[in-house]
C-alpha cells in the first residue's frame, strides 16, 4: 500500500526582501515509476542521484531536472533494495480513461498484490539471467524499475500548481499520497528568514564549522548528488565532497548545483510567472533566475560567471 515514508526538509528559507520561499525536500523512498509524474512539473528542481542514477539529467534541459536512472548501480544491489522495500501500487479498478476506480477493498488489493509480487520475483529471476549472460546493468535494471524505490531531492519556490494538480482526486492515488505528505510537511516547517545576499544551503546544519561559503556550496552540492549511497547522518569527508564537486563540474552534471541559492535584492521585472530577472547587491545588470523566484541558484552563478569565493562574500 501507499506509504510516503520519511519526508525531510533539508533547507527552508524565506527571502525577507521579496517574500518568496524556497524549500528543499528529501523523499527517502520515492517509487522510481512515479518519476514521470514529477517530470511534468518544470518548476520543481529535482536532484541528483549520481550513484543510483547515472544520468543527472534524464529529462530535457527545459524541465530543469536531475534525477532517476538506474544505469550506475550494480544489479544485485538494485535487487536487494527491491526485496528489502518493494514498491507496491495502490490498485484501482479498470474503467475507461486515465484514472481507475479507487475502492476500499482489502481483498481486491491483496489478490492483486500477490500477482504483483509474483511478477517481481519473475523479473528478479530474469534480471539475474541477463546479468549472467554478460548484459550491462543499464539494460538489466530496466526490468526492475517498476519495483524500485529511490531517494530524491526536490527544491522549488513555486509549489502551488504542483499541489493543486497532485493533491486533487484525478491524480494517481500513490502520487497523491506523496503530494499531500509533502504539502503537510512544508506547512509545518518554519522557514529561515534570509536577507538579500544570504544563502539557502541544503544539509548546511550537518557541515563542520569554519567552512568558507565556497566550501559550503561545494559540500552541499556533493551531498545533494550522492543521496543514493550515503545517509546524511554519518561521518563526512569534506575533501571528498570537494573532489566530487569538481568532478561534477568537469563532467557537466550541473543539476546538483541548483539546490543551493542566494536570496536576491529585488525583481528587475516582476512578472506573474517564472521566468524572471532580479537584482543582486553587487551587480549593475539583472540576472536571470531560471525556475526560481526570489533566489538565484549556485548553478546560475556558475553558468553566468558569478562565482562566490569566500564566506565573507555574502553580498555578491
Amino acid at each position: 500500500m501507499t506509504d510516503p515514508g520519511d519526508i525531510k526538509i533539508k533547507a527552508d528559507s524565506r527571502n525577507q526582501a521579496t517574500g518568496d520561499r524556497m524549500v528543499t525536500v528529501l523523499l527517502t523512498r520515492f517509487p522510481y515509476t512515479l518519476l514521470q509524474e514529477l517530470a511534468t512539473h518544470r518548476l520543481l528542481r529535482q536532484g541528483g542521484l549520481v550513484e543510483v542514477l547515472g544520468d543527472t539529467n534524464p529529462f530535457t534541459e527545459v524541465t530543469s531536472r536531475s534525477s532517476g536512472s538506474s544505469r550506475a548501480i550494480p544489479v544485485e544491489r538494485v535487487i536487494q533494495r527491491i526485496l528489502d522495500d518493494p514498491f507496491i501500487p495502490q490498485f484501482s479498478q479498470h474503467q475507461k480513461g486515465m484514472q481507475g476506480i479507487e475502492i476500499d477493498d482489502p481483498e481486491f488489493q491483496q489478490k492483486n498484490e500477490t500477482i504483483w509480487r509474483e511478477v517481481l520475483e519473475q523479473n528478479v529471476k530474469f534480471a539475474r539471467n541477463l546479468a549472467a549472460q554478460g548484459v550491462h546493468k543499464q539494460h538489466v535494471n530496466d526490468i526492475l524499475k517498476p519495483f524500485l524505490r529511490i531517494p530524491i531531492l526536490i527544491t522549488a519556490t513555486e509549489w502551488d500548481n504542483f499541489f493543486h494538480l497532485r493533491t486533487d482526486k484525478p491524480c494517481r492515488p500513490e502520487f497523491r499520497a506523496w503530494a499531500i505528505a509533502i504539502k503537510q510537511t512544508i506547512e509545518q516547517s518554519i522557514p529561515k528568514e534570509l536577507k538579500p545576499g544570504e544563502w539557502h544551503i541544503p544539509f548546511g546544519d550537518q557541515m563542520p564549522p569554519g567552512l568558507s561559503l565556497s566550501e559550503q556550496l561545494q559540500v552541499a552540492t556533493a551531498r545533494c548528488a550522492r543521496l543514493s549511497y550515503a545517509t546524511h547522518d554519518g561521518k563526512r569527508d569534506v575533501q571528498e565532497d570537494v573532489r566530487l564537486h569538481k568532478q561534477l563540474l568537469q563532467d557537466g552534471h550541473m543539476g546538483p548545483l541548483e539546490h543551493s541559492a542566494m536570496a536576491v535584492c529585488e525583481y528587475f521585472i516582476a512578472p506573474p510567472k517564472i521566468p524572471c530577472y532580479a537584482m543582486l547587491a553587487s551587480q549593475t545588470t539583472p540576472v536571470f533566475t531560471r525556475n526560481f523566484r526570489g533566489f538565484y541558484s549556485y548553478r546560475g552563478m556558475v553558468e553566468d560567471g558569478i562565482l562566490p569565493l569566500h564566506s565573507s562574500e555574502q553580498n555578491l
